[in-house]
């Protein structure tokens, strides 16, 4: 299983390296993984895996060289591919934690036990992360928007796929 930390959106210099937007929290932090794999555009056929010899901030983006890619003919192939890494790469968070795609597709309910959706993405907004919930409403599929904070988020269970949060439907109208 892979996890999308990124994409390339470009080429820097004449010796292959690529310019690539980060995904991560701390978009340097896509430097801490060693191992990348690059999905075609179309997600047709299999990623491509790539050694990161060196990765770094420049200016407003980050650049990268891969070990195998040292021109910029071969980085121009690269752009626009998606930056994967191996799930089991990513480190061990402290309980109570959770990366963001261990809650895509978990199931909410409130703690009257109605369904609140389904968790379809979150939203990083500043001040808090926001998670984005589809559910079946009167007038078809509605949007249900919930800060992901200590106090509404109550439980999370990833075995079990679901989560409790402390939200009334009333304030869905």
């Amino acid at each position: 299983m892979y996890v999308e930390l990124g994409k390339v959106v470009g080429i820097w210099g004449v010796k292959g390296w690529i310019k690539l937007h980060s995904y991560t929290r701390d978009r340097v932090d896509i430097a801490n993984y060693p191992r990348w794999w690059l999905q075609p555009k179309a997600a047709k056929g299999s990623p491509l895996e790539f050694q990161v010899l060196k990765c770094r901030e420049q200016g407003q983006g980050i650049v990268a060289q891969l070990d195998g890619v040292n021109d910029g003919d071969e980085a121009q192939a690269l752009i626009g591919r998606v930056i994967l890494i191996a799930e089991q790469d990513l480190a061990e968070l402290p309980e109570g934690e959770f990366y963001w795609q261990q809650l895509v597709g978990l199931e909410a309910s409130n703690l009257q036990g109605e369904s609140m959706g389904k968790v379809e993405t979150i939203l990083e907004t500043g001040a808090n992360d926001v998670l984005v919930l589809k559910r079946d409403g009167e007038s078809g599929i509605e949007e249900v928007l919930i800060p992901y904070v200590p106090h509404v988020v109550k439980k999370i269970d990833l075995a079990q796929g679901t989560m409790v949060v402390d939200w009334d439907l009333a304030y869905l109208d």
